[in-house]
């Protein structure tokens, strides 16, 4: 129900009485379009720390919480931690604003805004799957009508709920509409289209980059749904090539923008990263112990660039030679550790992710949609799975290889000078070393278990920085397998960990007959559509 917060046909008269001064005024469609942008990539400050830092990275293991105690609480999700809101409100009420305005054009202004429209439909998608892998079914098809009025239209205030299964048809179609207009599209001289490459903030106005973007998100949810309807998830791949993808980190729809412009200090990662770890919020980003054994076991180049030594409250290593040790994962570990020595000492010892690749990187990405080592681990995974055809140890090891480099190339851009090491800002990683690398360790390419290493590449390349989708694969494949996370010896996560939020309170008292045809479901333990592990 949550769009309808957003206005009221039954203020009509309220309105022209008093201004609104949250509403939209008349405005332009190229206007809104950057700040779309913005707010479906954006991994903000406040989902950062409060989703990512404090909850998911806890569930998935991908960095490691000092406290034990009353750890079971991370796991019991008795809310939808207003992530109802952040589709419905914040993600897609530009979006939808896009699209009631395109309605009032006629033909020649239709075809004149045709590029926003349909890297909107890219954005929205985007924004769906990661609502809809929050909550399953949900309102779809008849929400985004609360401005509707302004427009000619009227307001639904009881939406139905949408079966998963339709969301992610509808969303495929979408990507597939605007991969086939991307495809051969061009900008002209009109004034709206020479202003999209102004106001595209994630591609500069480079629509093969959209093509490839639309299309790295159908391979990415038809792997998604393909445990549960393979049928579909063939169809998809079958219409896709691999000129059509994201194959190169320069393509990687990442969003860059200049720190001074952007308030370096009070936003995204870097804020809560920099709050997640220190002595006022308490300390939740430690290496992991499980992600960091694997990589030292594989002398996996990654590491030495995701993580780093011992360092105080400003990221400072205390020892730049000395040697990254995990922090433990369990809760009982962790509460036996703090039983038994110093929290100076604990600070001293245990390592942490790293300063000059992300906590004081003004150039490192407020938000990540897609790369291409994602790319090459879907398709790894469909060629083994014959699905499609391919190579899957070519794709596997390429995708470990782009992952590396892209780590890399975060490292290096770094303007954290203070902390930047040269010796390893200039280690060899190119592709032939890598190659080489790879073939030589632990994760060298293994037939009988080739799926599991795939899902654990991509857990460790999604790791903290695209915590929704790594979320998503775990809970679609059940790997990799984790290290027991105990408290008072009672098992918090695996098949306890919670595998959806819960719908708002309020969707029960405004929204109340479709509501209550979901209600049954409305539970943590309720596997979604495509969750049949």
């Amino acid at each position: 129900m949550g769009i309808i917060l957003l206005s009221s046909s039954c203020q009509d008269y309220m309105d022209k009485k008093h201004e609104n001064s949250d509403a939209f005024t008349k405005t332009k469609i190229e206007y809104l379009f950057a700040q779309g942008i913005l707010k479906t990539i954006e991994m903000d400050y406040s989902d950062c720390y409060s989703y990512n830092f404090r909850l998911l990275s806890t569930y998935m293991q991908t960095a490691a919480r000092r406290e034990g105690k009353d750890r079971i609480n991370v796991y019991e999700v008795k809310d939808d931690k207003t992530r109802w809101n952040n589709y419905y409100i914040t993600r897609m009420s530009l979006l939808t604003e896009i699209e009631n305005i395109y309605t009032t054009l006629n033909s020649a202004g239709q075809e004149e805004y045709r590029p926003y429209i349909e890297a909107g439909k890219i954005l929205k998608a985007f924004n769906t799957s990661i609502a809809t892998d929050f909550f399953g079914n949900m309102p779809y098809s008849e929400a985004f009508t609360a401005r509707n009025p302004l427009y000619g239209g009227s307001v639904n205030f009881k939406p139905k709920y949408d079966d998963q299964k339709d969301i992610y048809y509808a969303i495929l179609n979408d990507l597939k509409a605007a991969s086939d207009y991307f495809k051969s599209a061009s900008l002209n001289e009109t004034e709206a289209q020479a202003a999209f490459p102004r106001q595209d903030i994630l591609y500069k106005g480079n629509l093969t980059n959209w093509y490839k973007f639309a299309n790295s998100l159908r391979l990415r949810y038809a792997m998604r749904i393909s445990n549960v309807d393979p049928e579909k998830a063939k169809k998809v791949l079958s219409e896709i090539t691999l000129t059509d993808l994201i194959t190169t980190n320069q393509d990687n729809a990442v969003l860059l923008v200049d720190g001074s412009i952007y308030n370096f200090a009070d936003k995204a990662i870097w804020r809560a990263l920099k709050e997640s770890h220190n002595k006022t919020n308490g300390y939740y980003a430690y290496a992991p112990e499980l992600m960091t054994t694997m990589m030292k076991a594989a002398n996996d180049p990654r590491m030495q660039v995701l993580f780093q030594p011992a360092s105080d409250d400003e990221g400072k290593a205390y020892n730049n030679n000395q040697e990254i040790i995990p922090y433990p994962s369990s809760a009982d570990a962790a509460i036996a550790l703090l039983n038994g020595t110093t929290a100076d000492k604990i600070l001293h010892t245990y390592a942490l992710y790293n300063t000059t690749t992300i906590r004081k990187n003004s150039k490192f990405p407020v938000g990540i949609a897609m790369t291409a080592a994602e790319t090459y681990l879907c398709l790894a995974e469909a060629a083994a799975r014959n699905l499609m055809t391919g190579n899957a140890e070519e794709f596997y090891n390429r995708s470990i290889i782009l992952s590396v480099q892209n780590y890399y190339n975060y490292y290096v851009q770094s303007d954290s000078k203070e902390t930047k090491v040269e010796a390893i800002a200039s280690t060899d990683v190119s592709d032939a070393t890598l190659l080489a690398w790879i073939n030589s360790s632990s994760y060298r390419y293994s037939a009988s278990r080739i799926l599991e290493q795939i899902a654990t590449q991509k857990w460790m390349h999604l790791n903290i920085l695209q915590p929704y989708e790594n979320w998503a694969e775990y809970r679609r494949t059940d790997l990799p397998v984790l290290l027991d996370d105990k408290e008072k010896g009672a098992l918090l996560n695996k098949e306890n960990m919670p595998v959806r939020f819960l719908y708002p309170s309020t969707e029960a008292s405004m929204n109340t007959e479709n509501y209550n045809q979901q209600s049954e479901n409305n539970k943590t333990d309720a596997h979604l559509w495509w969750d049949i592990k």
